[in-house]
């Protein structure tokens, strides 16, 4: 751990705190500071306490903990949700992912360490201020120079055919992109849609009803992790817990067009 770093101090109530270490930094806290040296000197895993004796434990952020720090100009996808869409997308290392709305970026940092350094997500998105902050996000925590970042709209791309092993939508209306997406996404591969409400996904399943798509509707789902505070003798859940976030469309694509 050194300068430029990003280092996440944890208290003794279990609140972290993210920044990147910058020499000649300090990091203040009610109870006092702590030297961005001093840091640097403890190291990851270390204890250390500041002069009025708060103690904390220093670390190096997980992917977790950045994307839920981080700057956003949309609410990012959960880690929850965007670990959850690799594994419904059955992703490994050296496929090609097509995403829609790189929003803050917290989904394609998931998608990018997926397929890792061989690589490639194509990450689309109409809105030039949230595809800035997705492309800064990344670059500041782990850039693998594997994503390509598209300013443009989806539905109106000429994709070349059977190109992509993944498909993730995170888009208001995802049945407006499925004409452009379907023909090259590789058959017996899986698209998958993150939709904030269950009104989204009716529509999303009426559509491929009432359009010749070549989709298996696989599953919908919701990802609900409950934590527990346990400190024996006594166990019991988290009064604060992160509830609905979104819903989780698995589709596959099959014989057709």
């Amino acid at each position: 751990m050194t300068y430029g770093d990003w280092a996440l101090l944890q208290d003794r109530r279990g609140r972290s705190y993210l920044f990147r270490l910058q020499e000649g930094g300090s990091f203040n806290y009610h109870r006092g500071s702590l030297s961005h040296q001093a840091i640097v000197q403890a190291g990851p895993g270390a204890r250390i306490a500041t002069p009025q004796g708060e103690p904390f434990t220093i670390h190096r952020p997980t992917l977790e903990d950045y994307v839920l720090h981080m700057p956003r100009e949309a609410t990012p996808t959960y880690p929850k949700d965007a670990a959850t869409i690799c594994f419904l997308l059955d992703l490994t290392p050296g496929m090609q992912v097509l995403e829609a709305g790189s929003g803050s970026g917290g989904l394609t940092l998931y998608l990018a360490r997926a397929v890792g350094p061989t690589g490639q997500v194509w990450s689309y998105e109409t809105r030039p201020k949230h595809q800035a902050r997705a492309r800064r996000n990344l670059s500041d925590f782990e850039d693998w120079g594997n994503v390509t970042w598209l300013e443009a709209d989806l539905s109106q791309a000429e994709l070349p055919p059977n190109a992509f092993d993944g498909v993730a939508l995170d888009l208001m209306e995802p049945w407006t992109v499925l004409a452009a997406v379907t023909p090259a996404l590789k058959p017996d591969r899986f698209l998958a849609c993150y939709l904030p409400n269950l009104t989204q996904v009716v529509a999303l399943l009426e559509y491929l009803r009432a359009h010749p798509l070549p989709y298996l509707h696989e599953r919908t789902l919701e990802v609900l992790h409950r934590e527990w505070d346990v400190r024996p003798p006594i166990a019991h859940p988290k009064f604060q817990q992160v509830g609905h976030t979104a819903f989780l469309v698995q589709l596959r694509r099959v014989g057709g067009v």
